[in-house]
């Protein structure tokens, strides 16, 4: 029945949740409209409860969330990208900041960036601090930004790393039920991933709602200051009207052309409003004070994230943090997927550190120049007290802004501005809310009928309207109880989205690799070891006299070797000196490989042996051909290098995986190598992967030549015909210049003729490995000269 009437409409949506959705918003409307007090006297007992009662659990939940999104930025799952792992961001920094903090936050600063901090100030919440004194200022900005600072846009970015992953990264509608995939599996489109679809549209409606409920009425607040325009519900549901519609138009137009252009115009003007502020105020005062109080809130951070007004009975806590952290969770499902469809192509850590760290520090400046603006204006003599009296003593918190405004020049001008600004944050947050109300119900990011984003924009004006005309002088209390009880389950299911969260990406990451340690044998003394020998039920592979570790079971990088019986013997057979030589790609390292070699030194080049190692037929490339698929393998049974290089260079894991199949073999042949130079030699290891193997404890002394980035990526596409992005990415995917001076015991820096080169090489052998060859020589003649049994 719900898809044939969906279908006479024209829609194209899911029938369930849109009309569910819709008919839960009628009956509460005509509810509020035709019994106000009945229900109004509902939500009022059940938000009671919850704010005084089970207050913490907000508080609490909050944190909790903090503490993911910080822990997970900082984990190894902080580079995943929201999107595929070569998807790069649509949208520019500002342009995505801008679209961020106008769909988030940005309407709330504008009703609280001077009403809050006056609050605290006048009546401070903390135990023992005196109303009205710099401690209560100090304390009372503190509490603002940890109320509309990371805790308040933790709750949106852990809803948005939900869709951003889930609905970019395992390609899930874009609805909240995508999030419990770990869990339902393909359920999530059954009963209750409707359910929960359901929840989160109609939070969102009521949390936007609750949002141009307050910006109306701050507009019909600053009208009546300005025009001496009335305060009325009536009025106020009209400005939503108005609201309404300017949203409409912008929504039709899409996320590109309005809500983009609107979000940027917004932020410019709310920037000019501030710097007009702070310019008028006084200046260096607030500039000191901003500092003090960005300290003052790191500070009383951690103290301030459990603080539940215990003996308060809660009531400070609950009439604040629980309101504020309530409101801000219904809106998590919107303002998450919408974040998250402006951040695709950013990584996890990227994607936290911005939206937790850039609105946290835009929050502490504007409420660091309106708050102390306001200190000064109610301190001044003139208009002492004067915000107090209207802000905490007659509770006319809208009408805060436009008072500090009328403090300075240009009052018409400047409060004019400040109702544009507040009418944009609010349509942008409306018609954003309605571009993410169709996709939630209809599951699908692409355009569908205009009707339906229109539906959801008068749903959310309607439901505003109702409350505001219904509750009349108590609108404001009215709009926080409803979020209240709305806010419950959805804090609830935020924190259960943020463990399957975590499911999915250890699902889609795997597990980190365990630390991978040497296995020793079990050592017995030496007459232990030879009574077993004649004992049949013994295997004496399982034992050794001398201390020693299974072959095979090394770490996997190994820096250090213990010093066994098995090691001294294979150091015996090693030459005179031993010298791991490495540099990056086009370096120059292969010239002064051939300029040692004329020296007198032997060069085993690892690069050869690796091509050697992988030679058809081979048991590494039939490793290879495993690991990396068939289309690695050319058609005449060789390695297909170009194709190899396409998967390898770019992908950490992969390239390690080449690493532990080539290197090995490779580290075979060269001590075999290195033994038939004999111990006289002065052996020479060119190895490019020096670093990234971690051999650099192998060598008596390690070389490194150095040649800056650009001239190795010239050289690369001028000699190997490279274009120049596979060039920066063959540079790129090796070991730093620092990581390998990090390891060297001498640097030839690579940046002038190839004379400048070949003499830097002699000075190397002059400095190095002269000296012990006249050492040894010298050693050797001392003892032929020396008589047998005799003394020299």
């Amino acid at each position: 029945m719900l898809t044939r009437l969906h279908n006479r409409l024209g829609l194209r949506t899911g029938p369930a949740i849109f009309f569910i959705s819709a008919l839960i918003i009628a009956v509460f409307t005509l509810a509020m409209a035709i019994f106000p007090a009945p229900v109004q006297g509902a939500f009022g007992v059940v938000s009671t409860y919850l704010r005084y009662d089970v207050g913490w659990f907000y508080t609490l939940g909050t944190t909790v969330l903090v503490v993911f999104a910080v822990g997970l930025a900082l984990s190894r799952f902080g580079r995943i990208k929201l999107g595929d792992d070569d998807a790069r961001p649509e949208f520019s920094g500002l342009a995505w900041f801008g679209m961020l903090f106008a769909a988030g936050i940005g309407a709330t600063l504008m009703f609280w960036g001077v009403a809050e901090p006056m609050n605290h100030y006048a009546n401070p919440p903390l135990y023992g601090t005196e109303p009205l004194s710099d401690q209560a200022a100090t304390q009372a900005l503190a509490i603002s930004n940890f109320h509309f600072g990371i805790h308040m846009w933790a709750l949106l970015v852990v809803p948005g790393l939900c869709f951003g992953y889930f609905t970019y990264k395992r390609k899930l509608p874009p609805r909240v039920s995508s999030a419990l995939q770990p869990l339902l599996g393909d359920r999530i489109h059954g009963p209750w991933g409707k359910l929960v679809d359901i929840i989160s549209v109609l939070s969102t409606v009521f949390g936007l709602a609750v949002s141009v409920g307050l910006g109306a009425m701050q507009i019909n607040s600053g009208m009546n200051y300005v025009m001496g325009v009335p305060i009325s519900g009536w009025l106020q549901a009209g400005i939503v009207a108005v609201i309404t519609g300017i949203a409409l138009a912008s929504a039709v137009a899409g996320l590109d052309k309005g809500i983009k252009r609107l979000s940027f115009l917004n932020i410019v003007l709310a920037i000019v409003l501030l710097v007009y502020v702070l310019m008028w105020g006084a200046t260096m005062d607030t500039v000191r004070g901003i500092v003090e109080s960005a300290g003052a809130y790191l500070s009383n951070l951690p103290m301030l994230s459990f603080f539940n007004d215990t003996f308060g009975g809660g009531e400070w806590s609950g009439d604040w943090t629980v309101f504020y952290y309530a409101w801000t969770v219904t809106w998590s499902p919107f303002v998450g997927l919408f974040i998250a469809r402006v951040s695709r192509g950013r990584s996890i850590r990227a994607f936290v550190t911005a939206c937790l760290g850039l609105p946290t520090a835009f929050v502490v400046i504007w409420f660091g120049i309106y708050g102390l603006s306001a200190f000064t204006v109610d301190r001044a003599e003139g208009t002492s007290g004067s915000l107090t009296e209207t802000i905490v003593t007659n509770g006319n918190v809208e009408a805060a802004l436009f008072q500090l405004l009328q403090s300075y020049p240009l009052y018409l001008v400047t409060a004019v501005l400040a109702l544009i600004i507040i009418v944009i944050f609010f349509v942008t947050s409306l018609d954003s809310g309605a571009l993410v109300l169709d996709s939630m119900a209809s599951g699908h990011e692409d355009v569908g009928p205009k009707r339906q984003r229109v539906f959801w924009a008068v749903a959310v004006g309607l439901v505003c309207a109702v409350i505001l005309v219904t509750s009349g002088e108590n609108g404001l209390n009215a709009l926080q109880e409803v979020i209240i009880v709305i806010g419950a389950p959805v804090m609830a299911l935020t924190l259960f989205q943020a463990w399957l969260l975590l499911q999915a990406l250890r699902e889609d990451a795997g597990t980190a690799r365990p630390l991978r340690t040497r296995q020793w044998k079990k050592v017995l003394p030496i007459e232990e070891y030879h009574r077993r020998a004649h004992e049949d039920e013994h295997d004496l592979d399982e034992y050794v006299i001398r201390p020693e570790y299974e072959v095979g079971t090394e770490p996997e990088y190994e820096a250090l070797q213990p010093n066994t019986y098995h090691r001294q013997q294979a150091l015996e057979g090693r030459g005179l000196l031993t010298i791991g030589l490495t540099g990056g790609i086009a370096s120059g390292k292969s010239l002064v490989a051939r300029e040692l070699a004329q020296s007198g030194a032997v060069v085993i080049d690892a690069d050869e042996l690796a091509q050697e190692a992988v030679a058809p037929g081979s048991e590494a490339l039939s490793e290879i051909r495993e690991v990396f698929g068939p289309e690695v393998i050319a058609e005449n049974g060789e390695l297909d290098r170009q194709a190899l290089a396409q998967l390898v260079f770019g992908n950490t894991v992969a390239r390690e995986s080449l690493n532990d199949i080539v290197h090995p073999r490779v580290r075979q042949e060269i001590e075999r190598i290195a033994r038939e130079a004999g111990p006289e030699a002065v052996v020479v290891v060119d190895l490019p992967l020096l670093v990234e193997t971690a051999s650099a404890g192998e060598f008596d002394v390690v070389l490194t030549v150095e040649t800056p980035a650009e001239a190795r990526v010239n050289r690369l596409v001028h000699e190997r015909e490279m274009s120049m992005q596979q060039a920066w990415a063959r540079v790129d995917a090796q070991a730093s210049d620092a990581e390998r001076r990090a390891i060297a015991d001498k640097v030839i820096v690579n940046d002038g003729s190839l004379n400048d080169l070949s003499e830097a090489t002699r000075g190397f052998w002059e400095e190095y490995v002269q000296p012990v060859l006249d050492e040894h020589h010298a050693t050797t003649a001392a003892g032929s000269a020396t008589p047998e049994g005799g003394t020299p």
